[in-house]
């Protein structure tokens, strides 16, 4: 019986698991994965599982994101530091209808670029879709007191 409540993911050759109860009923993986009132654009593959020809870090932080929602816990824990992981992390929550995720994502890489040089961020935001004007540049107060 709860062999049919979890779900299988094979993203990129990397193995995933979940409940399928973490996925709330208005978000893309509900609709593709539990009550299937959406085409499911992905295979199945040899052992049973889907496979998601995308980005196997950025979907396990995903999946967390919808367990740590369901648990009603601080979901923004789940997102990386790292820059070049949160950049990917947009483009895959564009991917899969996340906007929220996307849109925390794309905050904590403004904060990265205010705190470093912003032109490798701002080159890949604008090709993409959800955020193709980039950063403004923030010019840094000047404190004399130290």
């Amino acid at each position: 019986m709860t062999e049919n409540l979890i779900i299988r993911f094979n993203v990129g050759g990397k193995l995933h698991a979940t409940l399928k109860t973490v996925f709330p009923t208005d978000s893309m993986f509900h609709k593709w994965f539990v009550s299937r009132t959406k085409s499911i654009p992905f295979t199945i593959d040899k052992d049973g599982a889907y496979f998601v020809d995308r980005d196997p870090k950025s979907f396990g932080i995903i999946l967390n994101y919808f367990r740590l929602r369901k648990a009603g816990q601080l979901w923004e824990a789940c997102l990386p530091k790292d820059p070049d992981r949160l950049a990917m992390l947009t483009q895959e929550s564009d991917f899969f209808f996340l906007p929220q995720l996307r849109d925390q994502a794309i905050c904590m890489l403004q904060l990265c670029s205010s705190k470093s040089d912003s032109n490798y961020i701002n080159e890949m935001l604008a090709k993409s879709t959800s955020c193709p004007q980039g950063f403004e540049a923030k010019e840094e107060e000047e404190d004399e007191d130290y």
